[in-house]
């Protein structure tokens, strides 16, 4: 193909290269130019024009795409008819799209005139929607480039689609007696939805106490009656091969498919069979509408993929799902959040077993006839926020009987001999899309009111850009607590390992810092040790 300016004899049968506004007609870049098209040039004045002629055994661009789009398989597809050289692919029905990358990369090396464009890999796609895009850049591709894409493509199928199937599917949930049932009924309508998106629906569903025994004796259950999938919630998350989840699976004759998924969130998913029966341990992050690993492994299942450890693996290409603050997805830096998602919820960290008070657990220590514990959820209660959790670890069911009573989720760590770090990936775990910030209190700090609180609330919620913003009380220069964080760092508190806070991060985000100093030592003064607790009771009264 050349660019050439013709006169208008010489044109006839070429093509416009550039787009012409003629006195009342438009004649845009790609119009054939025949006598009718020629007719308006002459009467515009137009004496020369810019084309885009052929050489020998070149092919119209809209010829070329249909000629390869016509290569492709139709089974559950509908191909639109090509225009500017462009052919689009659309589904038919709710499916997934797969493919083998390299192909898709050697067609897009046969020629630069030649780009062949599609979605993800496991892309879920409803009815009509765009699956890939041929597109043939220049007005003429050579012949030769046409038919060698076409061989690419008799070597394998470029893309195949996979419609969902409606599958049998339970639900089991297991809990502990302090846990709140609102948590429960909440994962039975996220799991709900999940599954009605997917064209599917929740068979049956179970609420039994957290209980080795109890958990065997359902499962084999819920095999016996003829469901394809069986989906269990655990009261706790799935620590390892060893957890109830995972043995009660091989009690059953089951096996264990792999544990642990290269997908975050979602890494704490165990998949297995039982009889034939696919059966899932979901992870925490299941509880939350937002995308996680669970949503992939469903797909695949409903689409009838088989599940194996090589698929599990190649999730890790692109399974990180979550903002990172340090390297933010551009999409996400451009979105604001709504103010229906301007929610900040408060987590209390009261997992540790407090070693250096000795033997005695500092959070059930009295203060005014209350335990500290009780006395630091009351206080975040009565603040600003919009929600209030705990997390639990050490001697989990003594702390819970003295707040069971309040208006506070209750959460478990089954990890907290891990260190701190192990709690914060808990909290983060529990949160939905719905939250933008996150207000992490210290089990430990008996000074602190709703009022301090509600002061690094309103700081932080006035803070440009705050997402991406780490709000931090101080006294006299000290660093405190409690601490507000944008949903910008919720995945690096949640990588953190070992018995540390998320005050190692402060140093490797300075810029990100938002200091409020405060009159008031409260937000600096702990209680790690008897002496600590008895200088606190002596110097308030």
């Amino acid at each position: 193909m050349k660019i050439l300016g013709l006169d208008l004899q010489e044109s006839l049968g070429s093509v416009v290269a550039q787009t012409y506004n003629l006195p009342g007609k438009t004649i845009p870049k790609g119009t054939f130019l025949n006598s009718e098209i020629i007719g308006f040039f002459k009467e515009g004045g137009i004496q020369n024009i810019i084309c885009a002629v052929p050489d020998n055994n070149d092919i119209h661009e809209d010829e070329a795409a249909n000629i390869i789009s016509n290569a492709i398989d139709r089974s559950h597809i509908y191909v639109e008819s090509a225009s500017t050289g462009r052919v689009n692919f659309k589904s038919r029905s709710l499916c997934l799209v797969r493919y083998n990358r390299a192909l898709i990369k050697e067609v897009n090396l046969v020629d630069e005139s030649i780009a062949f464009s599609i979605v993800e890999h496991n892309q879920l796609l409803a009815k009509n929607d765009l699956i890939a895009t041929l597109k043939i850049i220049p007005f003429f591709a050579q012949k030769k480039y046409v038919d060698q894409v076409i061989s690419i493509l008799a070597k394998n199928e470029l893309f195949k689609t996979h419609s969902l199937n409606k599958k049998e599917v339970s639900l089991i949930q297991t809990s502990f007696e302090w846990q709140k049932k609102s948590m429960f009924k909440a994962t039975s309508t996220v799991t709900r939805n999940r599954l009605e998106a997917l064209d599917c629906s929740l068979n049956e569903e179970k609420l039994i106490r957290h209980d080795y025994k109890v958990l065997c004796s359902e499962i084999r259950s819920s095999i016996e009656s003829g469901i394809d999938i069986l989906l269990i919630s655990g009261a706790s998350a799935i620590t390892d091969r060893s957890d109830y989840i995972p043995k009660a699976i091989l009690s059953e004759g089951g096996e264990i498919i792999q544990y642990g998924l290269a997908v975050d969130p979602g890494n704490l998913l165990l998949i297995g069979k039982v009889d034939n029966i696919t059966v899932i341990g979901m992870p925490g992050c299941a509880r939350s509408p937002k995308l996680n690993g669970f949503d992939w492994v469903l797909q695949l299942l409903m689409a009838d993929i088989p599940i194996n450890r090589e698929e599990l693996a190649d999730m890790g290409a692109g399974g990180l799902l979550m903002e990172i603050a340090s390297r933010p997805l551009p999409r996400a830096l451009a979105k604001s959040v709504s103010k229906r998602e301007k929610k900040v919820m408060g987590v209390i960290l009261a997992a540790g077993n407090s070693t250096r008070m000795g033997k005695d657990n500092k959070l059930l220590s009295n203060i005014d006839d209350a335990p500290l514990i009780r006395n630091t959820a009351i206080e975040m209660l009565k603040s600003d926020l919009d929600t209030c959790s705990v997390v639990l670890g050490y001697q989990s069911d003594k702390v819970a009987d003295v707040i069971k009573d309040l208006n506070i989720n209750l959460i478990l760590n089954p990890l907290w001999k891990e260190g701190q770090a192990s709690s914060l990936r808990v909290a983060i775990n529990s949160l939905d899309s719905t939250y933008s910030d996150l207000l992490i209190m210290l089990g430990d700090l008996p000074g602190i009111k709703s009022s301090h609180i509600n002061s690094i609330i309103e700081e932080h919620l006035l803070t440009d850009n705050r997402k991406s913003k780490i709000t931090i009380p101080s006294f006299k220069g000290q660093k405190g607590n409690p601490v507000i964080w944008g949903r910008s760092f919720f995945h690096d508190l949640s990588n953190l390992e070992g018995d540390v806070g998320g005050k190692v991060l402060f140093g490797q985000h300075p810029a990100a810092i938002n200091l409020i100093e405060m009159d008031d030592p409260s937000v600096v003064t702990d209680t790690d040790t008897p002496k600590d607790f008895e200088n606190f009771l002596a110097n308030r009264s």
